[in-house]
């Protein structure tokens, strides 16, 4: 169906020597689309493709005929590549040669239809090879967006993916310098060899029963570096390419160190349950005990200003979870759409082979005929030879009687 909204968001380039077919043309091209610019030939073409680029009038797609002067359209099509590599390119022409095709594929060709030509379909091939395109840029778009996202985290998180087996295949430099074990050692490696002996074995079940159904899973978890260093993170797992629980669907790990905040929590909990025994123990120490705990208890009087720190810490931290959360969208949507490119690209695939394995159909019962026509003449050749040599014998013998009778004739003359 004709996007007519879609076309006219879109500027071509029309190369035609044929002032009647191009006139024609144009008429229903300037109706459709956004801005045509129109070129009798392949010199005048490439020219009007320069032109557009210097004013930012960019092309999205050119059609052109192959059978032109001065520049004809395969030379024309060879110089637009080296300019513009993806640029949609379809032919028209009023003959099929299999080997040209063959070429103009190889140079990028998205189509080529034969003159005289159907305008519906090769409108219809401008809006799906357009369209095609489109997507292609908004994937490029998204990825270049998601990068964006990977590389503010890269700054502030330890990022890893590993596949359904749990095996590393992806870490990053902080996630390294963190857990002081270097890439090498970690590719390939279960992700649960950096996990402290005091992580209970449920909190794993849990996490892959959430992640084999498709699910995020987040939550604290306590590590253990090479060294034998204990650190804390807030950590959330999303599975990629997830679809009934295929056997390549990665995990994208993304983990927030908490391990200061854990440490001095612990740590001043351990002083005061040290501290409060000892009183119950010495009492004469008990008085100096509590004072001490009294005198660290003061230090923590500034509750204000950690609270402050801690909102501000909040903000920070929600700010990257948004961030996080918009990259799995983005992700998600990226997804989609190369799921979709995939199923189009195969599609275009499909019928380019079709369209190859038609024309070496066609070449190859053109060579068939070809053949048969050149046995037919070796044939008449034979026998044009015998019907010379049965002539040439008839004439003799006609010769020898005409001799014969010519020598009677003048012994009888004689005779008389």
């Amino acid at each position: 169906m004709i996007n007519v909204e879609f076309l006219k968001t879109l500027t071509l380039l029309y190369v035609e020597d044929d002032h009647q077919i191009r006139d024609k043309f144009v008429v229903i091209l300037n109706k459709l689309f956004k801005q045509v610019f129109v070129a009798v030939d392949g010199v005048d073409g490439l020219e009007k493709f320069h032109q557009s680029n210097k004013d930012k009038d960019y092309i999205d797609l050119i059609i052109s005929d192959i059978a032109m002067p001065n520049m004809d359209g395969m030379e024309f099509l060879e110089n637009i590549r080296k300019i513009n590599t993806s640029v949609p390119f379809i032919f028209t022409t009023a003959h099929t040669n299999t080997e040209f095709l063959l070429s103009s594929i190889q140079e990028g060709v998205s189509d080529y239809f034969v003159k005289p030509v159907d305008t519906k379909a090769i409108i219809q091939k401008v809006q799906t090879t357009c369209e095609l395109r489109k997507k292609e840029n908004e994937i490029i778009h998204y990825q270049k967006e998601a990068q964006k996202y990977l590389d503010v985290i890269n700054k502030v998180a330890m990022v890893t993916m590993f596949d359904h087996d749990g095996n590393f295949t992806f870490v990053n430099d902080f996630f390294t310098e963190v857990s002081e074990y270097s890439e090498d050692e970690l590719m390939g490696k279960n992700f649960q060899m950096i996990s402290h002996p005091d992580m209970s074995k449920k909190i794993f079940k849990d996490q892959w029963t959430s992640l084999e159904n498709g699910k995020n899973w987040k939550g604290k978890l306590k590590h253990l570096s090479k060294n034998g260093e204990g650190f804390y993170t807030h950590t959330t797992i999303m599975p990629m390419n997830f679809k009934d629980k295929r056997i390549d669907t990665k995990y994208i790990s993304i983990r927030f160190l908490t391990t200061k905040d854990e440490n001095e929590k612990r740590e001043f909990k351990r002083k005061v349950l040290y501290n409060l025994q000892e009183t119950k123990k010495i009492n004469k120490a008990a008085t100096s005990k509590i004072q001490v705990l009294k005198n660290k208890i003061a230090k923590y009087k500034n509750l204000v200003r950690i609270e402050e720190k801690l909102e501000a810490q909040k903000v920070i931290s929600t700010k990257y979870y948004t961030q996080i959360k918009d990259l799995e969208h983005t992700i998600a949507d990226v997804q989609k759409g190369y799921e979709k490119l995939m199923v189009d690209a195969n599609s275009e695939i499909r019928d380019i082979l079709t369209v190859a394995t038609e024309v070496k159909t066609r070449k190859e019962a053109i060579q068939q005929d070809v053949s048969d026509v050149q046995s037919e003449i070796q044939v008449r050749e034979e026998l044009i030879k015998r019907l010379r040599n049965q002539v040439h014998e008839q004439s003799k013998k006609i010769k020898d009687l005409k001799d014969v009778v010519s020598h009677r004739e003048t012994q009888l003359s004689t005779k008389v």
